[in-house]
C-alpha cells in the first residue's frame, strides 16, 4: 500500500508539473512572446517592386504590378500566395503580352476591406474586388489564369463576366470538394481557437516554412529568401487575421458553376500535388466542354514556379491557337 501511494503522489506530482508547464508555455505563445506582425509601411517598402502599382478600395489600398504590352493577361495567385508566384512566368511572356500580376485583398500587399460581422461572405467581396478592377484597369478584354484559390477565382470570373473572359488558365485549381481540399490543405487547422489564439502574435518562420514545403515536388525549390517573403507577407498587419478567417469560412462556390464555362480553357496540373488532387484536373475536363488538359510529372503545385519553361511554351501554344 505505501509503494502505491508513493506511485500516486509521484504521478500526481508530474501530471501538476506537466499542467504548468503547458500552461505557461501557453501564456508565453499567446501573450508574452515577440509580437511578430510587420507594419504595412515596412512591408511595402521591403517588397514593392519598380512596377508595383496601388488602387484605393473600399478604403484601403490594393497592390498589382503590369508589365509589357500587347493583349492583357491577369494572373491571379493560391490562397497564402503573392503575385510573386508568377513572377517568372510574367518574365517569360510579358515581350508578348500585357501581364497584370494582383495581390488579393489580405494578401501580398493588399489590404483587405475593414467588415464587421462573424459571417463574412468572401466570395461577394472578391466578386466586388474583381468588378472594380476590370473597371478600373479597362480590361474589357482579357485572358485570366489562376493557381489553386486563385483558379477558383478565375473560372468564377469567367462565369460572372463570360464576354470578358477570352481565355482561361487553371492551375490546380480549388473548385471541387472543398471541404475535403481544405483538410488536405492544412487550412483546416486554422478553424480551432486553440490554433487562432497561438497566432495572435504572428506565425514564426519555421511554421511558414513547413506548410509550404508541401506546395512543391521538390524541396531544393523552397528557398530561404521565399520562405522570408511569405512569412513576412503572413505577418504584414491585418493579413494573417484574414487569412485565419478566411479559413475559417465554411461558404464556398457551387461547383455546378463550372459547367457553364464556355470559353477555351487549359487544365494544367502537376502529377504530385499534395494539396488538389490531379483526380480533379479530369473533373474539370468533363465539366468544360472543349477543354485541354496538361499533367506534368515531377511536378506538385505550383506549376508556375517548378516547371515555368513547359509551362510558358503550353500557354503560349494555347493562346496562339484560333
Amino acid at each position: 500500500m505505501h509503494l502505491r501511494a508513493s506511485i500516486f503522489y509521484m504521478l500526481k506530482k508530474v501530471l501538476l508539473f506537466l499542467i504548468i508547464t503547458i500552461g505557461l508555455t501557453f501564456v508565453y505563445l499567446t501573450s508574452i512572446r515577440q509580437d511578430l506582425t510587420l507594419s504595412k509601411s515596412y512591408v511595402k517598402e521591403k517588397y514593392s517592386l519598380p512596377n508595383s502599382k496601388f488602387l484605393n478600395w473600399k478604403g484601403g489600398e490594393v497592390h498589382y504590378t503590369e508589365s509589357g504590352s500587347g493583349f492583357p493577361i491577369l494572373m491571379i495567385h493560391g490562397f497564402g500566395g503573392s503575385n510573386r508566384d508568377f513572377y517568372i512566368l510574367d518574365s517569360l511572356i510579358n515581350k508578348d503580352y500585357r501581364v497584370i500580376r494582383v495581390d488579393l485583398p489580405g494578401f501580398g500587399l493588399s489590404d483587405f476591406p475593414k467588415l464587421t460581422g462573424k459571417d463574412i461572405d468572401y466570395t461577394k467581396e472578391y466578386d466586388a474586388y474583381f468588378n472594380f478592377l476590370l473597371d478600373t484597369l479597362n480590361l474589357d478584354s482579357c485572358y485570366v489564369m489562376g493557381n489553386s484559390l486563385g483558379g477558383m477565382m478565375a473560372w468564377n470570373l469567367t462565369v460572372k463576366h463570360p464576354n470578358v473572359v477570352r481565355k482561361l488558365i487553371l492551375f490546380n485549381s480549388a473548385g471541387y470538394d472543398m471541404e475535403k481540399v481544405s483538410k488536405s490543405a492544412n487550412a483546416y487547422i486554422f478553424r480551432y481557437k486553440i490554433v487562432q489564439l497561438l497566432l495572435q502574435r504572428g506565425i514564426p518562420k519555421f511554421a511558414t516554412a513547413k506548410g509550404v514545403g508541401r506546395v512543391f515536388y521538390k524541396a531544393p525549390m523552397l528557398t530561404e529568401e521565399k520562405v522570408q517573403r511569405l512569412n513576412d507577407f503572413w505577418n504584414r498587419e491585418g493579413n494573417l487575421p484574414h487569412i485565419l478567417a478566411m479559413a475559417s469560412s465554411k461558404k464556398y462556390l457551387d461547383q455546378n458553376l463550372i459547367k457553364q464555362i464556355n470559353c477555351p480553357t487549359l487544365i494544367v496540373w502537376g502529377k504530385y500535388d499534395k494539396i488538389v488532387s490531379p483526380e480533379y484536373a479530369e473533373q474539370f475536363h468533363q465539366d468544360i466542354k472543349g477543354s485541354q488538359v496538361v499533367i506534368y510529372d515531377s511536378c506538385g503545385h505550383v506549376p508556375m514556379l517548378e516547371r515555368p519553361e513547359d509551362v510558358r511554351n503550353d500557354v503560349i501554344q494555347f493562346l496562339n491557337e484560333k
